[in-house]
């Protein structure tokens, strides 16, 4: 019985990448794909169609709560937009204007 109930989960456990990926929703064509220069205490970045959010590294001073007070999001042409941080602020997220989210590259700085 035991080696049945094995036998069993092993099998579910077998096919599940093939059903998971049967049902996974395909990559968009309304999500761009481009290079992401990212500069300062950053840890992550993800991007959904035009919107993006980014991990920001815990301040470890006062001083470096108090000097973040943006995430500067560039284009290529030098087009920026601004994203405005609260003292001690751990990730910001943000919809991108146009002309940035269908940049082929885009700088995102912490300042």
């Amino acid at each position: 019985m035991a080696a049945k109930a094995i036998i069993l989960a092993a099998s579910l456990l077998a096919i599940a990448p093939a059903v998971a990926a049967a049902f996974w929703p395909e990559r968009s064509a309304d999500s761009p794909t481009r290079a992401v220069q990212i500069s300062g205490p950053i840890i992550g970045f993800t991007q959904s169609h035009s919107r993006i959010q980014v991990r920001l590294t815990p301040a470890g001073t006062e001083a470096e709560r108090e000097a973040r007070s943006q995430l500067v999001v560039t284009d290529a042409e030098g087009d920026q937009f601004a994203i405005p941080l609260k003292r001690g602020q751990t990730w910001a997220s943000a919809e991108l204007p146009h002309n940035l989210a269908d940049a082929a590259s885009l700088e995102i700085t912490v300042r």
